[in-house]
């Protein structure tokens, strides 16, 4: 999807225009760097907050939602996505980062080519 696909996306689930100001600002300069960029804003898969805003690292919580970045080791894609106050509060930066990266990994390996 393109940024601007996210971002009418992002609207039609709630995001305020904070949010998407912020969601532009991270995705911007990992485009223009090349990255093969993902986002990532909804409850995993089975979750309760299946396909609506959602926190990546608990798929339980929704808004308030901060943005955070990551980049895959092989530094060929990246992704931004959302994280709730309480999973801010209960994990170390990088273990928020490792539950992001698996689910950006996920979503580029199941990415239909073309």
């Amino acid at each position: 999807m393109s940024k601007e696909d996210h971002i009418s996306r992002l609207k039609s689930l709630g995001f305020d225009g904070v949010a998407i100001e912020s969601f532009e600002k991270m995705w911007k300069p990992l485009a223009e760097e090349g990255y093969d960029m993902y986002a990532i804003y909804t409850g995993s898969s089975g979750s309760i907050l299946e396909d609506k805003a959602s926190c990546v690292v608990c798929s339980k919580k929704s808004f308030p939602l901060r943005w955070e970045k990551v980049i895959t080791p092989s530094q060929d894609s990246a992704a931004v996505y959302t994280v709730c106050s309480d999973c801010d509060a209960a994990y170390v930066e990088a273990a928020i980062r490792q539950k992001a990266l698996g689910r950006l990994l996920k979503e580029r390996n199941t990415r239909p080519n073309g």
